[in-house]
């Protein structure tokens, strides 16, 4: 059985994964955290107790903003970069990924990306909601021209096939104990996994230049998201001879 999504246009749809890391200067946009209106509760009397109350909860305040900064941020539109984008395509059997080292990579990425997802349905795991919305407000501020994609989760006719949605029932509020990731629904399936990182570590990655360890998880869960879109009938069976 196939979807309906592939009959919108005459070319295969395109699976994507994007990750993402904070900006190098997020700090300069995000607020950092008021200090001077600390007191210490009523019940403290001795000096010392509370210059250390209000000394460890400046600490606390502090250490907040700074993984606000160095992780937190890379889930923002607005203060997050693409640090890796992966992609399969009929035409690109094998899956192909780009890293983004520097905003020069990460503007010919999105580049190249939008040219070659013109007139396609793409599909991925929660796409609809942050990779897409994050691609193509990246490429507002980098100054790329970006597609206008309808992100609505019950638009008609919409280029976008989100297999969270299609997994959850648009997000059907029941009781859940299982992960709704995309590594939980594959395991789920049947599909191996092997990947051990998961897409909280890419900034850390990042930063200590392990861009090998970046491509590899990017790539995987690209793998991972076309396995679950033929399963579910987004994307046609791969022939025989050449199963990804």
């Amino acid at each position: 059985m196939s979807y309906e999504y592939e009959a919108m246009n005459h070319l295969s749809p395109i699976v994507v994964d994007c990750e993402t890391a904070p900006l190098l200067n997020a700090r300069e946009f995000i607020d950092a955290p008021d200090v001077d209106d600390i007191e210490a509760p009523k019940n403290y009397v001795k000096p010392e107790a509370i210059a250390e109350y209000i000394a460890r909860e400046k600490a606390k305040r502090m250490a907040d903003y700074e993984f606000d900064c160095t992780n937190k941020a890379a889930l923002d539109f607005n203060v997050a970069r693409v640090v890796a984008l992966g992609w399969w395509s009929a035409e690109h059997s094998d899956g192909r990924f780009a890293c983004c080292e520097d905003e020069a990579a990460e503007r010919d990425t999105l580049k190249l990306f939008w040219q070659l997802s013109r007139q396609r349905t793409i599909v991925g795991f929660r796409i609809r909601e942050f990779d897409l919305p994050l691609m193509v407000q990246r490429s507002r501020y980098l100054g790329i021209d970006a597609p206008t994609l309808d992100f609505g989760r019950y638009a008609r006719g919409s280029r976008i096939v989100d297999l969270y949605d299609l997994l959850t029932f648009q997000d059907m509020r029941q009781e859940s104990v299982m992960r709704r990731t995309v590594k939980s629904f594959a395991r789920r399936f049947g599909i191996p996994v092997t990947d051990t990182i998961d897409g909280s570590h890419i900034p850390e990655l990042v930063a200590a230049g392990q861009w090998d360890l970046v491509a590899d998880h990017v790539l995987s869960d690209v793998r991972l998201e076309l396995a679950l879109a033929r399963r579910l009938g987004v994307v046609q069976p791969a022939p025989v001879e050449a199963v990804l």
